[in-house]
């Protein structure tokens, strides 16, 4: 199944592209919901890099155990602004991302989050989860450049 989750943030085009390259924006875009670790004896750079496998720890508001999750990006696309990511972890056997940004002006674009899941029987439920946790994450990113 597939969850596509837009929202207009006012940002800046290369503004918003240089915070979704660092990886401390993800921690950042995910809190207080999930929080995301790097597993023991793995570190992770400050800006995500092509073709590593970045793996995590996350929890439920940091005391719920959720498992591992696996990123891998295999685009990071400047000219279009575009990341895809295939991911996989505990609960979703497949998690593949797609973030978009679209300008509309100088100080707006619509910012997109496209997600496919495949989690068998938890795939349902896993989609309606999806669609509640990105639309806090682009809260978060309004929040983040609204500060």
């Amino acid at each position: 199944m597939k969850a596509i989750i837009s929202s207009i943030i006012k940002a800046n085009e290369n503004q918003m592209w240089e915070e979704l390259q660092k990886v401390s924006s993800l921690m950042y875009v995910a809190s207080p919901i999930l929080k995301i670790k790097p597993q023991k004896g793995y570190s992770v750079p400050d800006k995500w890099n092509l073709g590593n496998e970045y793996r995590f720890r996350v929890s439920l508001f940091g005391m719920i155990p959720l498992g591992e999750h696996f990123i891998n990006l295999v685009e990071l696309n400047n000219e279009e602004k575009r990341i895809v990511s295939k991911e996989h972890g505990t609960l979703a056997k497949v998690w593949n991302h797609i973030i978009k940004l679209n300008p509309i002006d100088d100080h707006t674009i619509e910012y997109t989050d496209e997600v496919e899941i495949k989690a068998g029987v938890l795939t349902i439920p896993i989609w309606l989860i999806a669609h509640i946790f990105y639309r806090h994450r682009q809260n978060r990113w309004k929040k983040l450049f609204n500060s």
